[in-house]
């Protein structure tokens, strides 16, 4: 399997516990928040293996930002399976302003309405449109069988997962690291050429 990841919450929850079985198995903007670039990528993969299941996890921001690739999915017969990690938020920029703005975000929680409920777009149904095979999930129990099943129609699939935009990764940072001691400056004659 070959998995890709996009920008935001998701890929912190997979870099911190998920374990890569073999190499050339996992795809990512590694730290430059390349939004989009997961839902992308997956299609270049499965193009260079084809005989590789490749799945893209992927943020409903993330997403949202190139929709075409369900287009280019059908019309080329790319059979990926994109898993649409649906917090109903930009969660990763939400939770910097709420450090930054005492407690408070702008525009990185999607609602319908100023005091309405989360909204997103239903994915599924845009996948659908698109002549994408389109599943909700709602239920963590649920979530096993659809994908087993939407790997198995060996055709482009995506699954709208809806998740709770308030649970967060463990933190991990530098204090967790064990104590390295500091490099000496080289010193040198400058290089001339001849």
């Amino acid at each position: 399997m070959i998995i890709s990841f996009d920008a935001g919450i998701h890929h912190n929850w997979f870099m911190q516990f998920w374990k890569a079985r073999r190499p050339q198995s996992m795809l990512n903007s590694c730290g430059y928040s390349g939004m989009g670039f997961g839902p992308s990528s997956i299609l270049g993969a499965k193009l260079a293996a084809p005989d590789r299941v490749c799945v893209s996890v992927c943020g409903d921001g993330g997403f949202t930002m190139v929709p075409h690739v369900l287009c280019t999915a059908v019309e080329y017969n790319i059979p990926v399976v994109w898993i649409v990690w649906n917090n109903f938020a930009w969660a990763a920029i939400r939770d910097l302003q709420y450090g930054y703005f005492d407690g408070r975000e702008y525009g990185t929680a999607f609602y319908q309405g100023p005091n309405g409920a989360p909204y997103n777009p239903d994915f599924a149904a845009w996948a659908r449109a698109a002549g994408v095979t389109g599943y909700t999930v709602t239920r963590s129990e649920d979530f096993a069988g659809v994908l087993a099943e939407a790997i198995s129609l060996n055709r482009p699939v995506l699954i709208d997962v809806h998740v709770d935009a308030n649970i967060r990764p463990p933190s991990t940072g530098t204090w967790e690291l064990p104590p390295l001691t500091p490099k000496e400056p080289a010193f040198g004659s400058a290089w001339r050429p001849d």
